[in-house]
């Protein structure tokens, strides 16, 4: 996998974080998103913008658009399932207990290869991809399975990725 590095973006002003919380692993919020769920499990609110920590929920064969984050890293922990992962012109399988790190400004593509739904860990930084999860998605309970998203969502998604340094590339 290829590596980037950017002298040209500065790293963000730090602001400390202003709770503690400790409790069991609960989703803050879960949003329907891109055919995904997504649970905030971590957010920017809390960690001072430093991360964000998500839990994904794929069903198979959903997979994201061709893209890079020009804000932020991405580390993906694959917990169960397959995830596919397509960057640097190199196709990637992860099973359980696997894990990629795609740094900011890298194109890539990842969906759900297998036959039952993957799950994964995603820890973003710094913060801030969680925002654009919570305004392109939908709200939904914890126990609502995903689902596909809607004309209005997916415009939704390509209006709001530019301001969330969100890059959307064509098929490569």
């Amino acid at each position: 996998m290829m590596a980037m590095t950017l002298a040209s973006c500065p790293a963000p002003a730090y602001t400390p974080a202003s709770t503690t919380r400790t409790a069991p692993m609960r989703p803050i919020e879960t949003i329907a998103f891109a055919g995904t769920s997504v649970y905030v499990l971590v957010s920017g609110e809390e960690t001072g913008r430093q991360f964000a920590l998500l839990h994904i929920t794929n069903p198979p064969g959903v997979w994201t658009p061709r893209h890079r984050h020009l804000n932020e890293d991405e580390t993906v922990y694959v917990l169960s399932g397959q995830v596919e992962i397509e960057t640097g012109g190199e196709t990637q399988l992860l099973s359980a207990g696997e894990v990629v790190v795609l740094p900011r400004a890298q194109a890539h593509r990842l969906g759900n290869a297998g036959p039952e739904p993957a799950q994964a860990l995603v820890f973003c930084t710094p913060s801030g991809f969680e925002q654009f999860v919570r305004e392109a998605g939908q709200p939904v309970s914890n126990n609502e399975p995903a689902r596909a998203p809607d004309a209005a969502t997916l415009g939704r998604l390509v209006g709001l990725s530019s301001r969330f340094g969100i890059e959307l590339l064509p098929a490569g």
